[in-house]
């Protein structure tokens, strides 16, 4: 027992320790290579979509929503966001505008060629000085280093970011808090109720996925892979099982087309609405 008192304590420790080495670099590089640009004039108005969270607060669902507003509008848009992951692909298969890469390189090179551009994430990029931030949130506190990964699931802290001009409250549509949210998330999926499935997941807050399946399915096999993972081996494995295999709409954007048409393959889209 006297083991395990010292252990717990110890890993505690551990983990804090990191959480405040990520601190010192996130503030070594906000002052450095994230640092404002002295006159860096844009005629082009850049709106950011950002998030204190470390991955799956609904950015790319809610820029693509804002871009098609804006669009029903009659103004063009395109939307700005890192070259590794899913969502550039995401993007592109949706038909949107995106440009990856460095976002304050994209928004010199793309001024004046749109009436606005979005940047998905990058609120931690002090360079894009001239953005309108819109943050989501899901209720996290990021007050102190317990906040911050790896202890806690947050980048930066709230007094880090005056910059942040609005703040929307998230949900998902089964949740009590969807009462009071400013956008409220729901999954949607081609598949008889109660069904038998296997779930997999690569992606950011995966317990999400999880939870709004569980509320209609049976999952058999639940296969949690980390954030932006390559799925594509583990679904060709969970398909020779012979149940319905569900994933998330942003892993789909890396299977190829072949694997894509299986007739037992099954893709959970995101949706959402602002009351």
């Amino acid at each position: 027992m006297a083991n395990i008192e010292f252990f717990l304590p110890f890993s505690i420790m551990i983990t804090l320790f990191a959480s405040a080495l990520w601190r010192l670099g996130y503030l070594i590089d906000s002052r450095t290579r994230l640092a404002p640009k002295k006159n860096a004039n844009f005629k082009t108005p850049l709106l950011g979509i950002g998030s204190l969270l470390a991955g799956g607060a609904g950015k790319t669902p809610y820029a693509a929503f804002v871009s098609e507003q804006l669009k029903l509008q009659g103004l063009s848009s395109a939307i700005l966001c890192k070259n590794t992951g899913d969502e550039n692909l995401w993007y592109a298969k949706k038909g949107f505008e995106v440009y990856t890469g460095n976002r304050f390189e994209l928004c010199q090179k793309l001024d004046g060629e749109y009436d606005i551009l979005i940047s998905d994430d990058g609120l931690e990029d002090r360079r894009l000085s001239h953005a309108f931030w819109v943050c989501l949130t899901w209720g996290e506190r990021a007050e102190s280093l317990r906040d911050i990964i790896p202890h806690g699931n947050c980048r930066s802290l709230w007094r880090d970011h005056p910059e942040i001009a609005c703040v929307k409250k998230c949900a998902m549509e089964w949740e009590e808090s969807a009462k009071y949210a400013d956008i409220i998330f729901s999954m949607e999926l081609n598949l008889p109720k109660n069904s038998e499935i296997i779930a997999i997941a690569g992606i950011a807050r995966s317990q999400r996925f999880f939870a709004g399946l569980e509320r209609n399915y049976r999952i058999v096999k639940k296969i949690d892979c980390p954030d932006h993972f390559n799925i594509q081996k583990k679904a060709e494995r969970a398909l020779g099982l012979g149940l319905p295999v569900v994933i998330t709409e942003k892993n789909a954007a890396r299977l190829p087309q072949q694997l894509l048409e299986n007739k037992n393959l099954f893709i959970s889209t995101i949706s959402l609405k602002t009351p």
